[in-house]
Formats: structure tokens, sequence, C-alpha cells
């Protein structure tokens, strides 16, 4: 797929776009500081766009001007606890959303497949009706961005939300494209709710369902590199995924012994 991808020069960003070129996706930069891409990221990137991520024309004109079939937005960083001042990062996925809207319906055709960073909170918990962050409340802003994307026509965007947990690299330095030992047969994924959960300790009463998301949580952290290439292998799926439409947790397969 020709991808947009928002926050090149972020923590995921920066490491989404090995992946996707690993996986043979032709990808155009929107960053707000050119200045932070090294050589080696401009030497595989299609073409740099400059620009805002809350410029709805800009990031719209991005898109029809690239043709781009695909978005993938990591721009920004949600606040663990509260929301922030600004409203910046709530602002960031608003106008993203609106350009992906604008954008598909100026040039009609298929919906623009997009995924987009959210975080582990709002995935479903044991409980019936209830996400995880109803227990654990962090990352409140996800809240708005979820409420907003199911709000949208799917014939516009066909949308998958990463609900992130705890990430950290598997690599200190990033590679591109993406070496072998990055891949996305080293996640387990689900859909709407984390995968493998359980309903441990939920009936303890009153603070079961505490108990049962505090002690579960921890074992969902994985390395950046590997749900990245998730997304990558997921976008060679195009409209077909399984994951439009969806949530979607990871967790790390546990090594073989």
């Amino acid at each position: 797929m020709k991808v947009l991808l928002l926050g090149a020069t972020g923590n995921v960003g920066s490491r989404a776009l090995p992946a996707l070129i690993k996986h043979g996706h032709t990808v155009v930069a929107y960053v707000r500081s050119p200045d932070k891409l090294t050589p080696a990221k401009r030497a595989v990137l299609a073409d740099v766009v400059v620009g805002s991520a809350t410029d709805k024309s800009a990031l719209k004109d991005a898109i029809l001007a690239h043709n781009c079939d695909a978005v993938f937005h990591a721009a920004g960083v949600a606040q663990m606890f509260g929301r922030s001042k600004t409203g910046e990062y709530n602002k960031i996925f608003a106008t993203v959303v609106a350009a992906m809207v604008e954008a598909r319906e100026e040039r009609r055709g298929p919906a623009i497949r997009a995924w987009l960073m959210c975080g582990f909170p709002m995935l479903d918990s044991a409980i019936p009706n209830h996400f995880i962050g109803d227990y654990m409340p962090m990352f409140p802003e996800h809240r708005d961005n979820l409420a907003l994307i199911q709000k949208q026509d799917e014939g516009n965007i066909a949308w998958s939300l990463f609900c992130a947990n705890q990430m950290n690299p598997k690599h200190n330095e990033i590679r591109i494209p993406a070496p072998d030992d990055c891949s996305a047969a080293n996640v387990i994924a689900s859909a709407d709710s984390p995968p493998e959960w359980r309903g441990t300790l939920k009936w303890v009463p009153l603070i079961g369902p505490y108990l049962n998301v505090f002690g579960l949580a921890a074992g969902y952290a994985t390395s950046l590199e590997d749900p990245l290439d998730f997304i990558a292998t997921d976008f060679e799926k195009g409209l077909q995924s399984e994951f439009v439409g969806k949530r979607v947790g990871l967790k790390m397969k546990k090594a073989a012994r």
C-alpha cells in the first residue's frame, strides 16, 4: 500500500518506517520537523511532506497529492493521567480523522485503510460492557478518540486501533529495513480484548475487577518492533483485514523452551 506515515520522527513512527519498508509498502512521511529525519530514512521515503498534524487541509492534500490508500497515525503522545491543558492529542486525532474522511469523499473510490495508535485501557475487560480503563484509569484521552472513530462511516475509513501497552525497543539503533527478528510471528493478536485474557480474581467482591486488571496487565508489555511488523503485515491485507473496525490487543508469544 501507499502509506502516509504521521509521526515518522517519533518513538513509534521511526520504528514503523523500517517495518513498512520491509513489507514492500511505499511510505510518504508527514512531519513537523524534517531535520529530524536521518539520511537513511530519507533514502527509503517516497516523499516528505512538512506540516502540522493539526492542519486538516495539509493532511488531506498530502493524502490526495500522493494518492495514499492508507494512513498510519503515530503522532503525538497521550497523557498518562488526566488530560493536557491544550487538548492537543485529541485535536491531532480528530484532525487526522477529518482529513481522511474529506480526502476519501473528494477522491471517492474505496475507503482509506488506517491504523491509529490507542491505549491498552481501551480494550474490553473480563467484566461485560467495561473497558480495562474503567479499572485502570490511565490515558483517558484515548476514550474521546475511540468514541470519535467509532462514529465514522466504514466506507470512508477502514480503521484499526492498536491498543498498546508498555513498549520497549528490541534494538537501540533503527535498522532499515527491519531485521528478521522483528516479526509479527512473535506476537499474538485479538480484536477488542487482550489475547489470552483470563477472569482471574474477578469474582472477589468489590475489588475483584481491579485485582483482575492489575494482576494481568503487566503481562502485555511488548517490544516496539514486533507489533509494528504486525501492523505492516496487516496493511498488506488492505480492506480485507479481519481487524478493520476493531480495537487490537497484542501479546508477546512465549519463547520456545
